[in-house]
């Protein structure tokens, strides 16, 4: 056996059926096996090679696929400038793009392996149907799908967007807000001082989302403001708080000497996820309906402020302009059917008065 200089070589010592022994030499980057000798020219060649170019691992994705493409477009600024929850939603989601996802639905095995240049209209459409039974999650990925693609057309990889603008699937009426009387029930079940109430009283009264909630500190909550910087958005806000949060927040804050306002059981604070979780699960103990949502409150907070004569544009610095525009849509639909109904009653009692005039044996 012939002990090597080469830096970056493994020798691989294999017995033979007669009973000999042979030394194998290979080159470690890339896991070529170099020539027997390593004293000859060839050896020598064949390793100065390899060591030219750097060797290209056999976990790298293949230049022009889906995989590579992901790859480039979670190192660029499109995606490392997104916020942190949109960030870990566009991760997970273009990890089901890549790598398919056969739990949720659909019998969908991943593109990680295909050429992004061979993507049609019909791929994309059969990918948001792989996920029809969960119409908001096949909805998301075709978004997450379209960006991808846009990154794609920008940096020459593809000269069109099939999934520009495809047909999104049904999804219901998603989160609405709540109604006074469920607000009574859950106030009823949770007390002043029950963390759910903390964190429903500011869910409710500063109209944010659930993460920015979950992540508020000590130091968000001075004067009797809350400022929040929205995670999604960046967005710099300073909320009054309401009496009916002042009420409930200044008590709460005297039990514990965290810094999160809303710590979790084991005195850090909540993750999104968490936090979205201990309230849906306030939301059922309290024996609210199914559609009764976190976020509903959210809703709920634009439609308080509506009610009380603020302007759209005042309630869309606070809560978002996606999040009036659902209010609009829910308060118009409200007021139209008060007015049915009161049209129906107004019928009704002038139809009762017609009849009280008329003598018994009137035909």
């Amino acid at each position: 056996m012939v002990r090597v200089d080469f830096p970056g070589v493994n020798m691989v010592t294999k017995r033979l059926a007669d009973g000999t022994r042979r030394v194998y030499y290979y080159h470690r980057a890339s896991g070529i096996r170099l020539p027997d000798d390593p004293r000859s020219p060839e050896f020598a060649q064949a390793y100065a090679k390899l060591n030219a170019v750097p060797a290209a691992r056999s976990d790298e994705p293949g230049a022009g696929t889906f995989a590579a493409l992901i790859t480039k477009y979670k190192a660029s600024p499109d995606f490392l400038q997104l916020a942190d929850e949109t960030r870990k939603a566009y991760t997970r989601h273009l990890a089901t793009i890549a790598d398919g996802d056969r739990g949720r639905g659909g019998d969908f095995s991943g593109w990680g392996a295909l050429a992004v240049q061979g993507l049609q209209r019909e791929n994309v459409l059969e990918l948001r149907d792989a996920f029809a039974k969960t119409p908001r999650t096949a909805n998301y990925i075709i978004q997450v799908l379209r960006l991808l693609l846009n990154f794609a057309v920008d940096r020459g990889w593809r000269k069109d967007n099939p999934a520009q603008r495809p047909k999104k699937l049904k999804t219901g009426d998603g989160h609405r807000p709540w109604e006074e009387s469920e607000i009574d029930a859950f106030r009823k079940r949770w007390g002043t001082t029950t963390r759910e109430r903390v964190a429903f009283e500011l869910l409710l009264n500063t109209g944010q989302r659930a993460g920015d909630v979950a992540a508020m500190m000590r130091q968000h909550y001075r004067s009797g403001t809350i400022s929040v910087t929205q995670q999604k958005t960046n967005e710099r806000l300073w909320i009054p708080a309401a009496q009916e949060l002042v009420a409930v927040l200044d008590p709460w804050l005297e039990t514990h000497k965290l810094m999160a306002i809303l710590p979790s059981r084991f005195h850090k604070p909540m993750t999104s996820n968490g936090f979205v979780h201990f309230m849906s699960d306030a939301i059922r103990e309290a024996g609210l309906p199914e559609d009764v949502t976190t976020h509903g409150l959210r809703y709920t907070a634009a439609t308080m402020l509506h009610e009380v004569g603020m302007e759209w544009e005042v309630i869309a610095s606070v809560t978002g302009h996606q999040t009036v525009a659902m209010v609009r849509k829910y308060t118009a639909k409200k007021r139209n059917a008060q007015l049915a109904i009161a049209s129906l009653d107004a019928a009704r009692t002038a139809k009762g008065k017609g009849r009280k005039g008329r003598p018994k044996n009137a035909k």
